[in-house]
């Protein structure tokens, strides 16, 4: 029995993986300022021979809802800021002005937020079949347990229960986000 417990938990621990790294994915997904701000401290500037997030090396102000302004401790770094922003490719462009780096945040019409809602939804259905794909995996270490029937189709029936709350975690979070980017 340890051994499906250890299967149950390496099952569970994939798909809460894969849940992460979809909100990761869709928090990308920017409506304004807060949204992206946020992302934008996680970005990796290279400097001083390795890579620190932005937060650790500059100011992020959030003027107003479509404009941010990145002042950076170090004015050296201005260059590697910017060609990081760029990289990330979030949809927008940086404005290096010498001191700092400003990012005005195009206007989000009702077209850009339902091709934000199309992006999600493929990004939930692609977490959905890697969900599904562990599931399949983790059936397939059961049957090469040597265990009965029975306890092999009650390993089996776990394996299904925690794939199927981590299809509703997943769908659940797209509904939420859904709501947030229709603002309804």
């Amino acid at each position: 029995m340890d051994e499906l417990n250890d299967i149950f938990s390496y099952c569970q621990k994939n798909m809460e993986k894969i849940l992460e790294q979809l909100k990761k994915e869709i928090h990308r997904v920017r409506l304004g300022s807060k949204s992206i701000s946020s992302f934008l401290g996680k970005i990796k500037i290279k400097c001083y021979g390795t890579f620190f997030p932005l937060i650790e090396v500059a100011n992020i102000s959030i003027i107003d809802n479509m404009n941010i302004s990145i002042h950076p401790w170090d004015r050296s770094i201005i260059s590697n800021i910017d060609k990081a922003i760029i990289n990330a490719n979030l949809g927008f462009m940086p404005t290096n002005k010498g001191d700092f780096i400003h990012i005005h945040l195009p206007t989000i019409t009702e077209e850009s937020r339902i091709n934000f809602i199309k992006k999600i939804k493929l990004q939930t259905e692609h977490a959905k079949v890697l969900v599904r794909e562990i599931r399949k995996k983790n059936n397939q270490r059961i049957k090469k347990l040597k265990i009965s029937e029975d306890i092999s189709k009650i390993g089996e029936n776990s394996i299904q229960k925690i794939t199927n709350e981590y299809i509703q975690k997943i769908e659940k979070f797209f509904l939420y986000k859904k709501k947030e980017i229709l603002g309804r």
